[in-house]
């Protein structure tokens, strides 16, 4: 489980091709020196296990299904990640409540600077991505989503757009830092939602509108 709030910026060493896996190595001494082999690292969001691990750098097998739902299938030597480690009882929840699970990819549809990365020196920067409207409905206005793993706050929702506001440190400390018009980025919303909709479709008699009348939830 994570939060949303990015540790480390990474950079990818190398990728290479397991039949549809990646082996995927990422250059991070803070996340190294705080790893063991086979825990859990967060991975522009995607929530990964360690396999082999040095002084500054470590290494994860990216699965055929984490690879056809991420931007993992883009990554290449050199690309800058956002690295969060798993959330402990004794740590703030800061962002909102990311499982690691992406659910798509989104694909970034503008961003200021005229394409060469986001200003440093404005108040608040907006990025607007793209998405596949299937997934509209996990989004309200104010709530909340993780982008490449950043725990980022909606707004100005259309069915395949949604637009976040970025402060000056949430640029300068992610791969937003690099990012351009076209780029892809991994998308997990809110779990709250799935689960109300689980909830409703799987038992919908008892959480219909005359259950909710009689038990005073609604007049």
């Amino acid at each position: 489980m994570f939060t949303g709030i990015i540790q480390e910026r990474g950079s990818i060493k190398s990728v290479f091709k397991q039949g549809d896996a990646l082996l995927i190595q990422v250059k991070a001494p803070q996340s190294a020196a705080s790893l063991t082999k086979g825990a859990s690292v967060s991975i522009n969001g995607a929530c990964q296990s360690a396999v082999n691990i040095s002084d500054d750098w470590f290494e994860v097998l990216a699965t055929p299904e984490t690879v056809s739902r991420t931007n993992f299938q883009y990554l290449k030597a050199g690309d800058e990640v956002n690295l969060e480690l798993p959330l402990t009882l004794n740590d703030p929840l800061g962002g909102h409540i990311v499982s690691g699970h992406v659910d798509t990819v989104g694909k970034i549809i503008s961003l200021p600077a005229g394409g060469h990365g986001l200003a440093r020196d404005a108040e608040s920067a907006i990025l607007r991505i793209s998405f596949a409207k299937e997934y509209s409905k996990y989004l309200i206005e104010k709530g909340s989503v993780s982008i490449d793993g950043i725990s980022l706050t909606v707004f100005d929702i259309e069915p395949n757009a949604f637009s976040v506001s970025l402060i000056p440190e949430t640029i300068e400390q992610t791969n937003l830092k690099y990012r351009r018009a076209g780029d892809n980025v991994n998308l997990e919303f809110d779990m709250i939602g799935k689960y109300v909709e689980k909830i409703f479709n799987n038992d919908k008699e008892s959480l219909s509108m005359d259950f909710l009348k009689q038990h005073g939830f609604m007049r």
